[in-house]
């Protein structure tokens, strides 16, 4: 797999201290989507990812937080449902909607990361 290549990864965490959950979450807000209060997806390359890594583990404690990376092998295996179902209904490969139909998940996705920043 080459260096430039992009792949996809669920982090996911549990940090005890509030300051320190502030200080995470603020940072993944910028780097990845929001998917839950603890959960981003992020989509990068192996460079991108270890620097992710990096500033996750400056703003945690090993002893007493838990950080996952979840790589997704691939991302139409993705499925959603519940409360967020209407508003990702692109995103999963079951979908009827029309728009989801034309834009495909990458597109839906590639979509949400290409936001503007501030």
């Amino acid at each position: 797999m080459g260096r430039n290549r992009k792949q996809w990864y669920v982090i996911a965490y549990d940090v005890r201290s509030e300051k320190r959950l502030r200080r995470l979450h603020y940072y993944l807000k910028k780097e990845a989507v929001a998917l839950q209060k603890s959960v981003f997806l992020l989509h990068a390359n192996v460079e991108k990812r270890n620097a992710v890594k990096a500033e996750i583990r400056v703003r945690v404690n090993d002893r007493e937080d838990d950080v996952r990376f979840y790589p997704i092998v691939d991302p139409n295996t993705i499925w959603f449902a519940g409360v967020q179902h209407k508003s990702l209904s692109g995103l999963y490969a079951g979908s009827t909607d029309q728009s989801s139909q034309s834009v495909g998940f990458k597109g839906m996705l590639n979509k949400l990361f290409k936001r503007r920043r501030r």
